[in-house]
């Protein structure tokens, strides 16, 4: 079981503020506040109401005596709070014994915990459990130790922005533009090994550019934490910014409030290459989510998933899964950030990178009607 440390933490749970999973490496709980969900946003409800842990009988819990590993990021995350409730949750469902520990690497790395045996259950971004799969990432060899339980558990996107000085000086309005014209452009994402630089390093090889292309162009690349680079933002150093986060991300908003920027859309080419040959999905940002941005954007994201050992048991992933989707309601309420997470549409392939279900899910999700 958890024991007396983790059930407070995860009591306590119920009257903290709900923070976004960040998809580049677990940012702060503390610096990132929840997204609101909007009518438009709304999915049908699932077929069935959902119920919270307490509204379960007793009599009607399970008795699996599973045990299972939670790897996730660092005490104090969004990402550590949500993996803490899950387990809770599923622990007072009956499943057995949940231990969660925050050893998970994030961005690139994650997928290699289940073969080093470091993990039955992670966060995975979709887009990089494709890469560790067919490619391998940050060097390594391709590996297959897992399998997709569920998605779309964030609305994180490639949010990315040009600066109105850049844009006055070169009169252009896209990354695109910039590229093609060789243009000195100073390009500023976090540290290697992270998904905001992978996106980075997509979109100019896409563009037939490198980094050395770049800074032969007069221009430059430059890697470090959000509040550095929104200071150089601010401080004129920066043309350029990108950052796979949500539209609440603090760092983001504070760009938004502090310097002139234009928050960008990729051309649809741009975002088509990164959807159907990278294993990322459209995600849509609402008109005003940031000071001055009127109009919705498209962009290309990788949201969160959950990946799980593709050797786990059937029947637990299945459990996994179901008292996570009937539970889908408790958790938003406590968690506003995992307002995406639908059902009913979670197990799409575009939700989870392209990347086969565990049988365990699979059975959940037909049995349920959702998938045929």
């Amino acid at each position: 079981m958890f024991g007396l440390k983790k059930s407070v933490l995860a009591l306590g749970l119920v009257a903290m503020i709900s923070f976004s999973l960040v998809a580049c490496g677990g940012e702060k709980a503390a610096e990132t506040p929840a997204p609101t969900a909007t009518p438009e946003a709304a999915a049908p409800e699932a077929a069935a109401p959902a119920t919270t842990p307490e509204a379960t009988p007793a009599d009607s819990k399970l008795d699996l005596k599973a045990n299972v590993l939670f790897a996730t990021f660092e005490v104090g995350t969004s990402n550590y709070n949500i993996s803490a409730e899950l387990g809770k949750m599923w622990e007072d469902q009956g499943l057995g014994t949940v231990d969660v520990q925050p050893i998970s690497p994030g961005g690139m790395g994650a997928p290699y915990l289940f073969e080093n045996g470091k993990a039955d259950i992670a966060f995975i971004n979709g887009a990089p459990a494709r890469w560790a799969m067919e490619t391998g990432t940050l060097g390594k060899a391709p590996t297959s130790d897992y399998r997709a339980m569920l998605g779309e558990l964030s609305a994180v996107s490639a949010v990315n922005f040009l600066t109105q000085d850049f844009i006055d000086k070169y009169k252009v309005t896209t990354i695109e533009e910039a590229i093609r014209q060789k243009l000195p452009i100073r390009i500023g994402c976090s540290p290697v090994g992270s998904m905001d630089n992978e996106v980075v390093q997509i979109l100019l090889n896409y563009m037939g550019a490198t980094e050395e292309d770049i800074k032969a162009w007069g221009g430059d690349v430059v890697h470090g934490g959000g509040s550095d680079l929104s200071a150089m933002v601010k401080d004129g150093k920066l043309d350029f910014m990108l950052d796979h986060t949500s539209v609440n991300s603090s760092t983001m908003q504070e760009i938004a409030m502090t310097s002139k920027v234009k928050f960008l859309q990729w051309e649809e080419a741009t975002i088509d290459h990164f959807v159907k040959e990278k294993g990322f999905q459209r995600v849509i940002i609402a008109p005003n989510s940031w000071k001055g941005q009127t109009e919705e954007l498209v962009n290309a994201g990788t949201p969160d998933c959950l990946f799980v050992k593709a050797d786990l048991d059937e029947e637990v992933v299945y459990q996994l899964t179901k008292i996570m989707c009937e539970n889908r309601d408790q958790l938003v309420t406590v968690f506003a950030s995992l307002e995406p997470f639908r059902p009913e549409t979670c197990w799409e392939p575009e939700k989870v990178g392209g990347v086969a279900l565990h049988p365990g899910a699979e059975r959940y999700f037909k049995e349920m009607g959702y998938m045929k």
